[in-house]
């Protein structure tokens, strides 16, 4: 499964492409999409879209993974933040992806272990999950790749989770199927004596007839 993990922002939008191969999770490529101040809004959002949709088609990723926005109190910040993440969901959307949220706290806790880590320990997680020989820079390709690596573990449990689950489904039908045959047996077994003890019964009975017609003779 490939994953492209995105850090929203409108100055920078952070994005970074993860393979993975069972339990293994590798990067493929990261990179950090820049708009300027000066430039309309407009342009800056029409950048994001097309820079992560180039991405997307490059390495041709069938989920995206995006961080939530946490509303603090620079409320201005998180609605410039809200539509660059428009901007990077409507570019999924156009390429088809499957798209998958979560907070900066679920990062954390996946990558991590811990959802109160700090950025260093978010950099250096990363980096040894995905076997990097160096710290992936700057910061918002960091947290991309670590929003892509929270997807790949979710979808490895999930997985895990409605396997263990069909199996125990499929053991359930198993055992309800022996016990339905084992029910058959018996009912046909139960049939099968019945049966031959009224072919004795009328047997009997026809022998003792027999005899009293000879007595009566």
């Amino acid at each position: 499964m490939v994953i492209v993990g995105v850090d929203p922002g409108l100055a920078h939008t952070g994005w970074g492409i993860v393979e993975t191969r069972g339990s293994l999770c590798r990067a493929r490529a990261y990179g950090c999409i820049t708009t300027k101040a000066s430039e309309p809004l407009a342009e800056r959002l029409g950048s994001i879209f097309q820079e992560l949709l180039e991405a997307i088609e490059r390495y041709g990723p069938t989920q995206l993974a995006i961080e939530k926005i946490f509303f603090g109190e620079n409320v201005r910040s998180a609605i410039a933040t809200a539509q660059a993440r428009g901007a990077a969901i409507v570019a999924a959307s156009q390429a088809g992806l499957e798209v998958g949220e979560y907070t900066p706290m679920q990062i954390k806790q996946a990558v991590v272990g811990e959802g109160s880590a700090d950025k260093r320990q978010v950099i250096y997680m990363v980096r040894n999950v995905l076997a990097l020989d160096h710290d992936p820079r700057p910061d918002h390709c960091a947290d991309a790749l670590a929003c892509a690596v929270c997807h790949a573990n979710l979808m490895r449990t999930t997985a895990l989770t409605r396997d263990h689950a069909a199996a125990q489904m499929f053991e359930q039908e198993r055992a309800q199927a022996e016990a339905d045959r084992e029910r058959a047996r018996q009912i046909t077994a139960a049939a099968t004596a019945a049966h031959h003890s009224g072919a004795v019964r009328n047997r009997s009975t026809l022998g003792h007839v027999r005899q009293s017609r000879r007595s009566t003779a």
